[in-house]
């Protein structure tokens, strides 16, 4: 039996998939409502979540937006497990869609509460410090791959600069800001790229001294995605896998992780008066 969807990261994914096709086609939600036999107005609450989806439905927008076998498969599982919780994936660099999945979500989010104990965020990484990453990181990759994933990541970046531009707040620990990479100069280049970067009233950058307390931050790195009309989402990561949380419950406790951070972290203005010592 067909479930419905309800406002899990799950039913949202599919609701943004399917409103990014019927963008795709320049059709209007009316006037793919009238040639499937459904109102413009249902077509338009199935792409905000506003209410859940019949496989058979969904089985009519995939042959009307052409669908190919692959993703009619990955459409089609989001739809008929739309009620759990949580969304993971299984992370492989060499694929499109695990990156695709986190850059649609951080498209549609308002603003992100970014906390990295490793590396400096990627929204906020230079080509230089991105390609040396990743690399670092997929040992494996081949150099067309790298220069993908590089593009992508900078692709990414303008969010920041988009005319309702994404909301960015990082908390960065102070040891990977010292971190070496690629000679003086591709280190100096980045470390000046953050001190621009947080001109932009949309932009804070904040940093944990090395000789703060231990803190909740440490158990790794996450995100708060927030959004103006959906409830937010936190994504966790690592090697192999990356997992977004829906629940209430699991969110505030990143949510309280977070206002303990800012706590202990330098403000915005001694953050920049750090980096302009470094550079």
């Amino acid at each position: 039996m067909a479930r419905r969807a309800g406002t899990s990261v799950r039913s949202r994914r599919l609701a943004y998939i399917l409103k990014k096709l019927r963008s795709a086609t320049g059709v209007s939600t009316d006037a793919v409502g009238e040639a499937l036999g459904m109102s413009g107005s249902k077509i338009s609450r199935i792409e905000t979540s506003g209410m859940g989806i019949y496989l058979d439905d969904l089985e009519k927008l995939l042959d009307f937006y052409q669908v190919g076998r692959q993703q009619r498969v990955e459409l089609l599982d989001l739809a008929r497990h739309a009620e759990q919780r949580g969304l993971l994936r299984m992370t492989n660099q060499k694929l499109h869609e695990d990156w695709q999945t986190w850059a649609d979500f951080e498209d549609e989010a308002g603003s992100l509460l970014h906390y990295q104990p490793l590396v400096i965020p990627g929204l906020l990484q230079t080509p230089e410090y991105a390609r040396t990453l990743i690399r670092a990181t997929g040992h494996t990759l081949s150099d067309h791959q790298v220069d993908a994933l590089v593009a992508s990541r900078m692709a990414r970046q303008g969010l920041l600069s988009r005319s309702t531009p994404l909301k960015l707040d990082a908390i960065i620990e102070q040891s990977v800001l010292e971190r070496p990479f690629g000679g003086p100069g591709a280190h100096t280049r980045q470390i000046r790229h953050l001190i621009d970067a947080s001109e932009h009233p949309n932009i804070t950058v904040r940093v944990i001294p090395t000789d703060a307390a231990l803190h909740g931050g440490l158990s790794g790195p996450f995100v708060i995605l927030e959004y103006d009309d959906d409830p937010s989402l936190v994504l966790v990561e690592n090697k192999v896998a990356s997992l977004f949380i829906d629940e209430d419950e699991q969110i505030a406790v990143f949510e309280a992780t977070w206002k303990a951070l800012c706590g202990l972290a330098h403000s915005a203005g001694e953050t920049a008066a750090f980096l302009k010592g470094l550079a």
